[in-house]
Parts: structure tokens; sequence; C-alpha cells
């Protein structure tokens, strides 16, 4: 990576003074603003690994993409202001506030551990920041001591470094065309869903996690050792002569489960558990961690939303609901009637038929309405699709590094309902041209591996007017049980995978509907 940068001016503008670090993926400058009172600030310098021209097209995409993001980002004073962003001989640079202050790695040193308080204190702080984020659907990616910085002026901790900028020089097109992503990370802060290049909220959960466990024993990650399930092992790692809260080691082992269907899924609830401490050591108890439930809009979902078995027998079963009211009057006592209390029971007999019959009419009326809901066309441009979708529902956008398109909320249907089942509409972009059968294998590992080891074999069906693949498989969200149905088609270099997720009580009323929209699915051609 060049650093003769150093005495130049950039863009007639910013002279670089010096070099301040040097990363696998890019240089970090202190540079002064000429145009605005020689004021210092951070340039940052980022080089496709390649030049080769489709490389370049797609890191250029990456890079103004995550440039707004990082713009999105600057109302928070945690987090550094991004002034100003631009290419430049086929590098990509970034022009950001400058933090003045130290790195956390200076405060985190091996062989003397945290207390408690100091660690809960770090946690409580960095969450906070980490909502923030989170709430523009912006994950890290590479949370460490040396990327939390110590603000001098008012000793608050900043975030810096965000990894998602990093993909812009890791892309890589080889001479067959075919994508490549480098992972981006550190390695001991870096979960496994990471590692195999599907981040999610979860997983800077997971690195924060570490990092507490770090300060809290004084050893480095290295350290730790691994269990058979893949778990760590730490806290015979701690001071023995210390009375640590139980609660917070029972925290600190939930952000860092290997599994992040284990993991909290939002810092929202790791937050809430934090505020339980001093309750906790003040009854003298381990206390449970409760089961967390996100907001019911959030949309953003591992990869194993966008994998998916059918199975014929769960997809057209009745609810249960309708079961027991079947079967309730299906074992009414018919023969033993003793003729002397005929006319006297004749009449409930007859008040149970006009009960059976309106609401038989009912669920008739229900089911019916339900069948007639009003859809309305919905068309995704920048993807290539469109398809009809209830018109109560609401849409959001869905775009990060993996897949983009949109995915559709039910509405609540009253104060107690808290999930909202939803239908993701996706478009992915395959490394290479793969046929429907190599995408569906790898789809059914994935999911063996993430979600449900017990999956079966995608059966053959129709996405629109295109052959598909469908599976139904189980699995957790926020700790309690959904189920999925996901249903794909491979189109060249890109995969349309429509997945429905919802909780298996309400799974089969909305069925026909998702049916309706799976069956509507079109892809559009220029």
């Amino acid at each position: 990576m060049d650093n003769n940068l150093v005495g130049q001016t950039i863009q007639g503008r910013y002279y670089v003074v010096r070099r301040l670090g040097r990363g696998g993926v890019g240089v970090t400058f202190l540079a002064q603003d000429r145009q605005c009172f020689d004021s210092p600030c951070v340039v940052k310098q980022l080089k496709p690994r390649s030049a080769n021209p489709k490389t370049l097209k797609i890191a250029r995409k990456l890079f103004n993409r995550e440039a707004e993001i990082m713009n999105r980002l600057g109302h928070c004073d945690r987090i550094p202001r991004l002034l100003a962003y631009f290419e430049q001989d086929r590098d990509f640079f970034l022009v950001q506030e400058l933090i003045e202050g130290h790195e956390l790695s200076k405060e985190i040193v091996a062989g003397q551990p945290w207390s408690e308080n100091k660690t809960i204190a770090l946690l409580q702080e960095v969450l906070e920041v980490l909502l923030l984020v989170q709430q523009q659907r912006v994950v890290h990616r590479d949370l460490k001591p040396s990327n939390l910085m110590r603000r001098h002026q008012d000793n608050k901790i900043v975030l810096i470094d965000f990894g998602s900028v990093k993909l812009v020089s890791t892309q890589v097109v080889d001479i067959a065309g075919i994508k490549k992503t480098i992972a981006v990370g550190t390695k001991y802060y870096m979960p496994i869903e990471q590692k195999m290049g599907h981040p999610g909220f979860y997983s800077d959960i997971y690195a924060l996690g570490i990092i507490a466990i770090q300060a809290l024993t004084g050893k480095h990650p290295r350290e730790f050792a691994i269990d058979s399930n893949g778990e760590i092992i730490w806290r015979n790692l701690l001071d023995s002569q210390v009375d640590y809260q139980p609660l917070l080691l029972d925290i600190l082992d939930k952000m860092v489960h290997y599994r992040y269907q284990e993991r909290y899924a939002a810092t929202g609830a790791v937050l809430s558990d934090l505020k339980r401490l001093d309750k906790h050591r003040n009854n003298q108890q381990t206390a449970v961690i409760p089961q967390e439930i996100a907001p019911s809009d959030t949309v953003y979902q591992p990869l194993s939303e966008n994998l998916g078995v059918i199975d014929n027998q769960t997809k057209f079963k009745p609810s249960t609901a309708t079961a027991e009211f079947i079967e309730s009057n299906q074992t009414q006592p018919q023969t033993q009637l003793n003729n002397q209390f005929k006319f006297k029971i004749f009449p409930a007999i007859v008040g149970m038929f006009m009960f059976a019959t309106v609401v038989s009419f009912w669920l008739f009326i229900s089911k019916s309405s339900e069948s007639e809901i009003q859809l309305s066309s919905y068309e995704n441009s920048s993807q290539g699709f469109e398809l009809n979708y209830p018109e109560v529902w609401s849409k959001q956008k869905r775009d990060d590094f993996f897949t983009s398109g949109t995915v559709f909320l039910s509405p609540l249907e009253n104060d107690s309902d808290k999930f909202k089942e939803r239908v993701s509409v996706l478009v992915e972009d395959l490394s290479g041209s793969m046929s429907l059968a190599q995408y569906t294998a790898e789809s059914i590992a994935e999911i063996k591996r993430l979600s449900d080891p017990n999956v079966g074999e995608a059966q053959t069906v129709k996405l629109g007017d295109r052959p598909g693949q469908q599976v139904i498989y189980e699995g957790e969200e926020h700790g309690s049980s959904i189920q999925r149905m996901q249903t794909w088609s491979v189109e060249g270099d890109r995969a349309y995978i429509i997945t429905y997720t919802a909780q298996p009580q309400s799974y089969n009323k909305y069925l026909p509907i998702v049916e309706r929209m799976i069956e509507s699915f079109k892809i559009l051609t220029n």
C-alpha cells in the first residue's frame, strides 16, 4: 500500500501530514484541511486488491453506498463524522473527523484484570452506541479494543474504523469473472457466521462480549480454550478471590455463544439484562436470563432465512383451534340418551346445533374474507422483480452486501400480538453462473449447519412461472420458535428467494396469502 502521500495535497485541499496506521486494506493519514483553517482530519486510503474493471465497478458501488451509511451515522457524536469522500487514481478516500484520544487497547492490558464495575460500565457505554448504529441497520464488523477510542475531551468511548467500509478493498474478480470477498474482521473477535461471510447484529454483540471477557480476566482471547461444541471456556481465568455477580457471567456467556441463534439478537436486550445486575446482587441469587423479544418490525435476517422443508402434513394442517372445534363436535354423545329425558335434552341439542351452525358460518366467512384479501402490485425495478402483496401489509427495503430486495410485514392483530409475520423477497448476486440444483444443495447444507439439522429434501415447485425449489424448516428467533417456508429459483448468476417467516401457531393462517404472492412473482426483463 502506497504511503508516498505524505507531504502531498489531495484533491487540492487535504494536506497529508503523516501516516497514522496501516492495515490489510488501507492506510490512514493525519491531514490538514487547507480550505478550513488547516483543521486536522483523518484521511483513509482504500485500494482495491485488483485493477480489474469489474472489481473496480463493484468496489465503487460499495464505496458510494458505505459513504452514504457513514454520513447517516454522523448524527451520533460517538462516531467520527464523515467530512468528504472521493475517488482518485483508482483509489478510494474517506475524510473523517479526527478523534483526539487513545485506543482502548492501552487500557485493557494483559495480566491486569478490570473490576466488575468497570467492565459493566464499558459494556453499557459501547452498547448504547451500538444501539444507535443498529437503528440505522448497520453492522460494525470489526469491534476490538483498538477500534474503541477513549476521547480525551469527555472520556467517552467512540467507535472507529467500521469494517463494512473495508469491503471496498476486499472485492476481487478473478480471470473467470467470478466475484469473491475476503472476510473482514479480526480473528479472535470474529464469530463463526462472520467468518463465513454472514455477519449480523449478533456478530457485534459477540465481539463486545469477547472484549469484556478480555478486560475482566486480563487474558488475551488467544488464551481462551474451546470445548467440543465450539464454546469458549473462560470462567476458570477469573480471580478466585473476587465475588462476581453470577448474572453478569451468564450475560457474557450468552453474548459469546458459538451459535448466533443462542446469542442476544439485539443490543437493547443486553442493556435490559445489565440493568438487573444490582437487583440481582441484592437478592443474592442467580437470576435466569429471560428470553428476549426483539422489536416486531426488525427485518434484518441472518442468511438462514434466505435458505430454506416441505412437509405436506404440516403445510395443510388445520389450526389448533379448528381441530379442537371439529373434535369436540365429533365426540358428542349420541347413543346413550334415556327416552324419559328426550324432551328435556332436545332443546339443548337444538341450541348446540344452532351454535355449531353459527360458528361454522363465521369460520366460512372468515376464511372467505382471508381468500378475498385485496392484493396490490409491487415492482422493484432496481432488482428486477414484481409480485402482488396484501395492501394492508407494510414494506421495508433490505439492502446489504449479500442480498437486496423488499420485506413485507403483516399488521399486528391486537395489543397482545407481538410478532409481525413477514415475507422477504430477495435477490442474491452469485459468484458466477449456478444451476438450481447446485444452489439448492448449498442452501440445504447451510440450513443444516446454522438452523435445522433435521431439514429434509427440497421439493420441486414453481416460483411464478419459473422452476423452483421449496423447503420448510424450523428455527429460533429472539428465543422463540419460528417456522419458515422458502422458495427460490436461479437465473444465470442471480438467485431469487421468497421466505415466509411466522410463529408456528399462525403459520397456516397466512399461508394462502403467501402462496398467492409466490404464484404472482415475475422476473423483469430489460
